[in-house]
């Protein structure tokens, strides 16, 4: 079950003002310049209530904002699961993809959480805290981790709490997003793996989110939304989960083993399936980036064919994710999962865009910088 974010209303009543020049003004002064407010837009995350600001009225300045200095986007679509006991980091090593039994207090990684079957269970953020680890997830997934852990827990002195309902997370993010200093009690460094930027997480109680989120505006932070976030991440061809890919794919299918598997750890659940991927050869699909010449944008869902005829060519995949990318003179940025015979450097594809095939110039995810 998803939770509404304590920030909704506070933010709901965030006004982004901004100045234009009146109709045929020539003048220069501010007094004959006219304010006009932006209102705020939310978007639903999930089946059971939760929502996520969309934007405060300007991608543009947002976006902006994440690239230069600092934004600030409340993370209500972040659930909280706590592991505590003595043996709790051996646990959740044997659980993961990732190594995590050599964490430090307030260490940070990514991994996946695998059923036997090798498939994504989940896509997490492990967080090693002084006597618990933090399991930082995608809400919508918080029970189906719950009862996936339950299922493996035997003799292992180790106690699995869903916090979600009790405690927020607040995301700031850009190059300056690690400098301010006294935000909370609780915070840690999200892998720049995650999302294609720098960032850290606060987690407060339900009850602190307001104090600090006015802390943030007092600071002159700006509030940033789903779309300029997902306008970066998508720029930066970093693939999410429930977004480009879901319980149905395998590790290798999502191009980020790399910041999620370690292949030289003890074992853990779906290992046999992830070393014989390693070891024997390509998946049969696999996320990448498109680039298409011009302003040409594939939305998500879109067929992508081996040829620019649809009556000759096949279908060899789907775009997953699509933005505008200012980084890039406002060309296309795309992910999309594509089948292993057409994911090849430079291999030319076909999605459709509108009512045509536009070709498309497959390029592999690679590891951040």
């Amino acid at each position: 079950m998803t939770i509404p974010s304590p920030l909704h209303d506070c933010i709901a009543k965030y006004e982004l003002a901004w100045c234009k020049p009146e109709p045929d003004s020539r003048a220069v002064s501010p007094t004959e310049y006219m304010s006009e407010p932006f209102l705020c837009e939310f978007l639903p995350w999930g089946d059971d209530g939760c929502s996520v600001l969309a934007t405060t009225g300007s991608v543009e300045l947002e976006y902006a904002a994440m690239r230069k200095n600092v934004g600030v986007f409340d993370a209500g679509n972040r659930g909280t699961i706590y592991v505590q006991g003595e043996e709790r980091l051996p646990f959740i090593d044997r659980m993961t993809t990732q190594k995590l039994s050599d964490m430090n207090v307030g260490e940070s990684r990514l991994a996946f959480i695998l059923d036997r079957k090798g498939r994504i269970v989940a896509d997490i953020i492990v967080v090693c805290e002084e006597e618990r680890v933090l399991i930082d997830c995608d809400v919508t997934t918080v029970q189906s981790i719950l009862d996936h852990l339950d299922m493996y827990i035997v003799a292992d002195d180790v106690i699995v709490l869903n916090k979600t309902q009790e405690e927020h997370r607040i995301w700031l993010l850009g190059p300056a997003a690690n400098k301010h200093e006294g935000l909370g009690n609780t915070r840690f460094f999200i892998p720049k793996e995650f999302l294609g930027i720098d960032g850290s997480a606060i987690t407060i109680t339900s009850q602190q989110a307001e104090q600090l989120w006015s802390s943030c505006m007092e600071l002159g932070m700006r509030p940033v939304g789903w779309y300029a976030l997902n306008m970066i991440r998508v720029e930066e061809s970093t693939p999410m989960f429930r977004i480009d890919f879901d319980s149905a794919n395998l590790p290798h299918e999502t191009s980020l083993c790399y910041s999620r598997v370690r292949f030289d750890k003890g074992c853990y659940l779906g290992q046999e399936v992830v070393a014989r991927m390693e070891s024997l050869g390509s998946p049969k699909q696999r996320l990448v980036s498109l680039r298409l010449n011009g302003g040409e944008l594939p939305i998500a869902g879109s067929q992508i064919y081996d040829q620019q005829s649809s009556g000759v060519g096949k279908t060899i995949g789907v775009v997953t994710s699509s933005a505008m990318s200012p980084m890039n003179g406002g060309e296309s940025a795309v992910i999309a999962m594509i089948k292993g015979a057409y994911c090849l450097d430079k291999t030319e594809v076909f999605p459709w865009v509108g009512a045509e095939l536009i070709k498309a110039v497959v390029h592999p995810l690679l590891p951040k910088e």
